[in-house]
């Protein structure tokens, strides 16, 4: 209840909506009810952003419980999944690779490897044995351990030393930083304007009536000044085509954690993809298993079998070779090394059971991590199978005890196993939908690059022949070959984010998919990042959005998501800010001209005769073209975009009101025939604005185009002098022949005047072509 309230509050006390709130106050005084109709479009705009926020956030929290994380305790001697945040000081608390440490526990079981990079910044594994400290926000890389739960809440770690670094930052959003710089520069020109447009009107209309009609009049003119600068509109839309990309992304079973990403999916030009989880299924097989030259009295299955019996954590390789050669207990585990992402193997000491003789420590992993020493010997075979898409692991013995971050010498090799990953079914028209739409596709994996690079071209994937093994390879050469390649193998997980770094700084938006503990570093420093569900909490806890289905197929939707969203903002940003420019422009021509023309002149409209052009000419339209698919890549900054388009039209207004300022005297219009005129031409121009907005029709746009247009020339021609609260509302007075006429022409002649102006800004390099 209080988030929603939070919404709603934020949504009504916004700069702009104290600034309706003033104005309101003052034309209330001043009983100027026509001019109050602004309301109409802002009430409910307000109302209807309330409502998708607030929709937005139930579906956001009825995902997050899919995604929340959970603990695993042992309570009663019985393993049961419980909230965080029901967990208790002195719990035994379970934890296994991939898992979050969400409170201070010291180990009481097991042996593990944790990483705590998240609160250090250092992304070297840490060996953890019984007694020592799991901190809470690091996460477990490789083993398994049982803990007692030391602190919990504000009493952790991280809590005391770096609560700023768990605190939400705010997103780097172009988006979010154009709409801020403009709230700014309203702001600081708004007032001022405002007050310098009451002064003058107070000024002119002076002697000719008494102190309520002048405060009146001076109102009114200062109420069009304000209301035509503030682009409220704008700001609602946002909220609200951002919302509703949340609620259709959530109908895609993807939960956006991080509202602002939406944009920077938009804005992406390079997906980096792990091979397991994305472009595979997670699953393997094994599919061959050579005996090189077993010496030991047991057998290769008696081996690994034994191997598998010993490990608690498992992953899609254990499973596979669990599958393959099964468990068994023929040997004894006396000393055991779980897997790491950053060894690239695993290892056990084992004993015969019986009469407890060591019989020496087996290795298996990768080839080229496990025999440093006599890799060549091998290599022939393993670039074979991996030429062939297959990864291969190779099991090794030796007589001496494993030591700690330290590889024996002349181990033995007594087998290779081929295994091979299975290749989602979507995966290659995931692919080629990114290569259509101008997405380069790299792939990032900690296999054999030879493997990878086969099972990436397989998949579809462009210039997959391009690999390269990022193997011993320092950051300074990682950086020197990142753009140079497609496919990265061997890769350690402070390399992968040593790549993301060096596409950024490359001037490339970098997405990156994970699912695995050694894709959080490059997850968090990507411009957007996602994980799947399947993977681990400490994936998903640090993504920027959640595939629910974990299925890779889902991507394209979440790209052209983004991308209808900030295009459309985009585009619909120009009708707001086209009459936020020229109110601006018009306001300054206006103090000046009150200057020095001879009687005096003013700002000529009043904020009830902007209600065609806030309702019929942006309002109504924007609220259709915020939903249209649009799935062109965005190019160019946002504010520059926006600005660029809309200068034309906005200069088009000016050009205009100067003449007819200059035709005034000459004709001998009057102030209400000279407001009839230029609040008309403004109108029609702000409907040219939106037809080049508009384009390429489609059906809907068209009929929401003709309707609005219509709709204007039906109140203009039938209800101009229309009253309300028996005050005029438009206040548009009939025209004799001649200015019609005259009025026509210039209508006619607005859309050529726009392209004249616009080649004009082009020659001035301040528009593209």
């Amino acid at each position: 209840m209080f988030n929603f309230i939070f919404i709603s509050l934020s949504e009504i006390f916004t700069f702009f909506n104290l600034l309706y709130l003033i104005i309101t106050v003052l034309l209330v005084i001043a009983q100027s009810w026509n001019n109050l109709t602004y309301l109409l479009v802002i009430i409910p705009n307000t109302v209807i952003g309330i409502v998708q926020e607030i929709k937005a956030k139930k579906m956001i929290d009825k995902l997050s419980l899919v995604s929340a994380p959970k603990a695993v305790v042992i309570r009663d001697g019985v393993k049961v999944e419980i909230n965080t945040n029901e967990v208790v000081i002195d719990d035994i608390a379970v934890f296994v690779a991939g898992d979050q440490i969400y409170s201070d526990c010291i180990v009481v079981s097991g042996v593990t490897e944790v990483n705590e990079s998240l609160i250090t910044g250092e992304s070297d594994a840490i060996t953890k044995n019984v007694g020592d400290l799991l901190y809470s926000g690091s996460f477990i890389s490789s083993g398994s351990c049982f803990a007692r739960v030391d602190h919990v809440g504000k009493d952790n770690y991280i809590e005391k030393l770096a609560s700023e670094a768990r605190k939400h930052q705010p997103p780097k959003s172009e988006l979010l930083r154009s709409l801020n710089l403009i709230i700014k520069v309203i702001a600081i020109i708004i007032i001022p304007l405002g007050l310098l447009t009451f002064v003058q009107s107070w000024n002119t209309y002076a002697g000719e009536a008494n102190f309520f009609s002048q405060y009146t009049y001076a109102t009114n003119k200062m109420a069009a000044v304000v209301i035509g600068m503030i682009p409220s509109g704008l700001f609602l839309l946002t909220s609200i085509a951002l919302a509703v990309g949340v609620i259709n992304l959530a109908k895609n079973k993807t939960l956006v954690q991080e509202l602002y990403c939406i944009e920077m999916l938009a804005r992406v030009d390079v997906l980096c993809l792990d091979k397991t989880g994305t472009i595979t299924d997670g699953t393997m097989r094994v599919i061959d298993c050579i005996e090189v030259k077993n010496t030991t009295e047991y057998t290769i299955r008696e081996i690994v079998g034994s191997m598998m019996n010993t490990f608690e954590d498992t992953n899609a390789t254990s499973d596979s070779l669990i599958r393959y050669f099964d468990k068994n207990n023929v040997l004894h585990a006396v000393n055991i090394l779980a897997f790491s992402s950053k060894r690239k193997y695993s290892a056990v000491t084992f004993e015969n059971p019986i009469n407890k003789e060591i019989v020496g420590s087996f290795y298996i992993g990768a080839p080229e991590f496990v025999l440093t020493d006599q890799y060549d010997k091998v290599k022939s075979k393993v670039e074979r199978f991996a030429s062939q898409g297959c990864r291969v692991l190779v099991l090794a013995h030796t007589n001496s005890q494993i030591k700690e971050n330290v590889t024996p010498k002349n181990m033995k090799v007594l087998a290779l196993i081929v295994i091979q990953d299975h290749i989602r079914e979507e995966a290659s028209a995931t692919i080629d939908y990114f290569r259509n739409n101008g997405v380069e596709v790299k792939v990032i994996s900690g296999d054999n690059a030879m493997t990878v690079s086969e099972i990436a071209g397989r998949a579809g994937v462009e210039n997959a022949n391009r690999f390269i093994s990022l193997e011993g390879l320092s950051d300074e050469e990682v950086k020197e070959i990142a753009l140079d390649y497609t496919v990265f193998g061997r890769v350690t997980p402070s390399q992968k984010r040593v790549l993301v770094q060096t596409l950024k700084e490359a001037n490339k938006t970098v997405a990156m998919t994970g699912d695995g503990v050694n894709d959080i570093l490059a997850l968090k420093e990507a411009d957007c990042s996602i994980a799947m569900a399947s993977g681990s909490e400490a994936v998903r806890y640090a993504s920027h959005l959640v595939l629910q289905d974990s299925n890779f197929a889902s991507m394209p939707k979440v790209v052209a998501e983004g991308r209808r969203v900030i295009n459309n903002v985009q585009r619909t940003s120009t009708l707001f800010l086209t009459k936020t420019i020229f109110t601006i422009l018009l306001t300054i021509m206006y103090l000046i001209l009150g200057k020095v023309h001879p009687v005096g002149i003013t700002y000529p409209f009043e904020a009830s005769q902007l209600f065609l052009i806030e309702f019929f000419a942006i309002g109504f339209p924007s609220m259709f073209l915020a939903i249209q698919a649009n799935t062109e890549r965005v190019k160019g900054k946002f504010l520059s975009n926006v600005l660029k388009s809309t200068l034309p039209g906005a200069l088009t207004i000016v050009f205009f009101h100067g003449i007819i300022y200059g035709l005034m005297d000459v004709f001998h219009w009057d102030m209400d025939v000279y407001s009839t005129i230029t609040i008309i031409i403004t109108t029609a121009i702000c409907f040219i604005v939106l037809y080049r907005v508009s384009k390429p029709f489609n059906l809907l746009k068209t009929i929401v185009f003709v309707f609005a247009v219509t709709a204007s020339i039906i109140a203009v021609v039938f209800y101009g002098d229309a009253t309300i609260f028996g005050k005029p509302f438009l206040k548009i007075v009939e025209l004799n022949r001649e200015n019609t006429i005259f009025l026509l022409l210039l209508i006619q002649s607005a859309y050529s005047v726009m392209l004249f102006i616009d080649q004009i800004l082009i020659k001035l390099k301040l528009v593209k072509k």
